[in-house]
């Protein structure tokens, strides 16, 4: 009893220390951390490096930014990550980059001025890195089309103005010929509502500065030497520069249709869909490459974590212009176009929604589409057979090499078989342990 008394006596003071720790106020460091503009195998990752991170990962022979600042860093116990204070401290660091490897300098680098393009807007994850002259010019044509776009604007409203005057107008001299008597279609010109400007579709960042990083694989050390020729204290760093070890097939990007915001991947060719009894699934193909799990994640984010073992599929680019089949065996089910959706909230107490398909309604309404994506439709007359998706070419109607995946049904009926299965482990270990205590006792 006493020994149950001290271990709860223990945990408290435990629980109690532990909450007066998480209570402390972070402690605010100012130190030299490496703002980062990653090339990701698609687009580009925004990250840093704080100084608890000794090694920076990047994909080789594509341009990367690396931008050693000043700023406040502080230890959040919550996520366990050191946090960044740009927006109190933001402090360029002055000098050069040398890069060295295997004790000898190999380059010493200088700021250059860049720009991101995203060609299909801010929120797109393709992007393309431009330096120097380009990115100034890509810049200016971004705000000249930003500042028509704008001008369009205004005309737009002005039209818009006289569009309403003209409609009151309208309804005016309708109602006043019709109390005057007059009866039968009338001979007025209906007011036409002028068309919204189209907004610019794509983006440019404003330019920046930083040094620009593009190396073959291998191991690297970097650090900023000052115009004194002193290294600046905290700019050393390990470099690993990586490439990926497959670029070849497609995988996919799956939307269940009965919880869209769960989207799953199905990217090696050897993994199996399962589905039960009725199911719309929404299909995204992409070409794909594979990377060292670690290697990767540290690039997203240097204090990432992952497996040096490990390697995953990354999506980089989706496939365009392209149909996804439905089949089995060599019969064709479903020949299914790429097609925009909508998600429309349903009223009521279950917060539920509805998938629909994109019309000029929705358009008319100014709703832009929620998703575009393969529909491809799996009925209750499907099951008991696996089936087969893939994704062919338009331009050659051929399938795209390694695209093909299959689709298995489960039975609902089979699922209490499931349970049981997942109970055999307790029960052996039920048996073993009631087993060992019946011979301790004999």
């Amino acid at each position: 009893m006493n020994k149950k008394i001290a271990f709860f006596v223990l945990a408290g003071i435990l629980v109690l220390g532990g909450g007066i720790s998480w209570a402390q106020a972070p402690l605010f460091r100012e130190q030299l951390v490496y703002s980062l503009t990653s090339f990701d195998g698609s687009g580009f990752s925004k990250s840093f490096c704080p100084q608890s991170e000794e090694t920076l990962y990047f994909i080789a022979n594509f341009n990367s930014v690396v931008n050693p600042r000043k700023t406040i860093v502080y230890y959040w116990p919550i996520t366990r990550r050191y946090m960044a204070g740009f927006s109190t401290l933001n402090e360029e660091v002055p000098g050069k980059l040398e890069i060295w490897q295997g004790g000898k300098l190999i380059n010493t680098l200088e700021k250059q001025k860049y720009v991101l393009y995203y060609p299909e807007g801010y929120w797109s994850e393709k992007a393309t890195i431009y330096l120097g002259e380009d990115a100034q010019e890509c810049y200016d044509e971004y705000k000249a089309a930003v500042d028509e776009f704008n001008k369009k604007l205004q005309e737009y409203y002005q039209a818009m103005n006289y569009y309403q005057q003209q409609l009151n107008n309208f309804f005016e001299e309708v109602r006043r010929r019709r109390e005057a008597g007059e009866t039968g279609p009338l001979d007025i010109s209906i007011p036409q509502q002028p068309e919204p400007p189209e907004f610019v579709k794509f983006y440019v960042t404003e330019p920046a500065e930083g040094f620009i990083l593009n190396l073959p694989v291998g191991n690297y050390e970097i650090r900023v030497r000052m115009e004194d020729g002193t290294i600046f204290e905290g700019s050393e760093k390990n470099l690993v520069v990586f490439t990926a070890r497959r670029r070849e097939g497609v995988g996919y990007e799956i939307i269940p249709g009965n919880r869209w915001t769960k989207r799953e991947n199905c990217d090696d060719p050897s993994w199996i869909i399962h589905a039960v009894g009725k199911n719309e699934l929404y299909f995204n193909p992409f070409y794909q490459e594979e990377y060292n799990e670690l290697y990767y994640n540290k690039l997203k984010d240097p204090q990432n974590i992952g497996r040096l073992e490990k390697w995953k599929w990354v999506h980089v680019d989706p496939v365009d212009d392209a149909q996804v089949l439905l089949g089995r065996g060599e019969e064709i089910l479903q020949t299914v176009d790429k097609a925009p959706y909508f998600v429309k909230q349903v009223p009521g107490p279950e917060l539920g929604y509805e998938i629909i398909p994109y019309d000029e309604e929705l358009k008319m309404s100014g709703y832009q589409p929620t998703f575009e994506s393969y529909k491809v439709t799996l009925g209750e007359d499907l099951v008991g057979a696996d089936y087969q998706i893939s994704t062919i070419s338009r331009e050659t109607g051929e399938h795209i090499p390694k695209s093909e995946r299959t689709i298995r049904f489960l039975k609902k009926e089979n699922g209490a078989y499931l349970y049981a299965v997942a109970f055999l482990p307790l029960v052996a270990g039920a048996i073993i342990i009631i087993s060992r205590s019946y011979r301790v006792e004999k």
